[in-house]
């Protein structure tokens, strides 16, 4: 069965798609925090009346704006590519994965666009603290439209609040609370922001430190790097607690991933951490029954760590790669062939319920 499907299309599909949103990647998190920190230096500018902060305000908006416009025109082409490549998909789950789409562009992106026009075209237009409330507007849209857009992927990553209609052979929508503070959602928006101002504060430790090596912008460049390591020293702490909690939602939801961030071939209790590892030259990664699959030329382990860190029990069992593969009857865990039978079974029979519809006169059906 699974010998006869051309997988080509599939593979362009899923390359083009890739390459936009690791692009889209780039300047996105940049962007969310970036924003923050041109608003409080902004408020710098507004409490002191220090002109030295305008400028530096305006230096660090020019980089905002580059990187903004370039995180929205690859967005848009991913929004794109969900009807484009993924049709299908956008057919069977457009009713609950569009809505939180649709939401970030009426609400967050229009929010984004009205008063991102303000800060950057305002200036000695509108008062200083108009033009301030803009800027942190702008902010706050940023990550308004960052809330919808991981609510809509975390739904993708653990689909919850749904129901599948036989009737109409697409998921629909139960719940839409369920799919807004789902755990996957709230870890994936929280762990994802601070990602993005540690990423931001870093940026701008980088670039003035440049300056200060150049020996141009001193002041620029010192009060710069002030602000962004604060930012970043208190989002670094968040990020760890979150980076933490997503980890562990992840071994709930989808134990590949997991299992392959660990570069965990074989499940065990008492699992280990590789702390520091260096795979072997030879290691063959689609031979799943090679012995050097999981060789490491060095690693350094920490006993008992992943099995307290996913579930903070040192004895749990932690599935590998090969027992999500090939299944471990002993665990409970199913192979992936046995997955795609019963899915399988499961499309047989509803198409079996959709040939009967057509057969059975509409007023004729029975209720459920």
């Amino acid at each position: 069965m699974l010998e006869n499907i051309d997988f080509t299309l599939v593979n362009w599909s899923r390359g083009q798609f890739a390459l936009t949103a690791m692009f889209h990647w780039l300047f996105v998190p940049l962007t969310l925090g970036l924003a923050y920190i041109m608003a409080y230096m902004e408020t710098m500018y507004v409490k002191t009346g220090d002109p030295e902060w305008k400028r530096i305000t305006k230096f660090w908006m020019k980089l905002f704006g580059i990187n903004f416009a370039i995180g929205v025109a690859t967005g848009i082409i991913l929004e794109f590519e969900f009807g484009t490549n993924w049709s299908n998909y956008s057919w069977f789950v457009g009713d609950i994965f569009g809505a939180p789409l649709a939401i970030e562009g009426i609400m967050a992106f229009f929010l984004e666009s009205t008063f991102i026009a303000v800060m950057f075209f305002g200036w000695d237009k509108v008062s200083k603290r108009f033009h301030l409330t803009a800027t942190w507007l702008t902010a706050i849209g940023a990550s308004l439209s960052a809330v919808w857009i991981l609510v809509a992927n975390a739904w993708m990553q653990n689909p919850v609040g749904t129901f599948f209609n036989p009737e109409t052979a697409r998921n629909e929508m139960t719940s839409f609370w369920d799919v807004f503070l789902s755990e996957t959602a709230v870890n994936k928006f929280v762990h994802t922001i601070t990602s993005g101002f540690v990423f931001a504060a870093i940026f701008v430790i980088g670039v003035s430190s440049w300056y200060l090596i150049k020996n141009r912008e001193h002041l620029l460049a010192k009060r710069s790097i002030v602000i962004a390591a604060v930012f970043g020293l208190i989002s670094s702490f968040v990020l760890i607690g979150t980076g933490d909690s997503s980890a562990k939602e992840i071994v709930k939801t989808q134990p590949m991933k997991f299992a392959a961030m660990e570069a965990l071939y074989e499940g065990q209790s008492n699992a280990p951490l590789v702390a520091f590892g260096i795979l072997g030259e030879e290691t063959d990664h689609k031979n799943l029954n090679a012995e050097s699959e999981a060789d490491f030329l060095f690693k350094i382990e920490i006993p008992s760590m992943l099995s307290w860190l996913a579930y903070g029990d040192p004895d749990r069992y932690v599935a590998g790669i090969k027992d999500l593969i090939q299944g471990n009857e002993e665990q409970g865990i199913l192979s992936y062939k046995e997955k795609i039978i019963r899915g399988y079974k499961a499309q047989q029979a509803l198409r079996a319920l959709k040939d009967a519809q057509k057969v059975i006169p509409t007023g004729k059906r029975q209720p459920h």
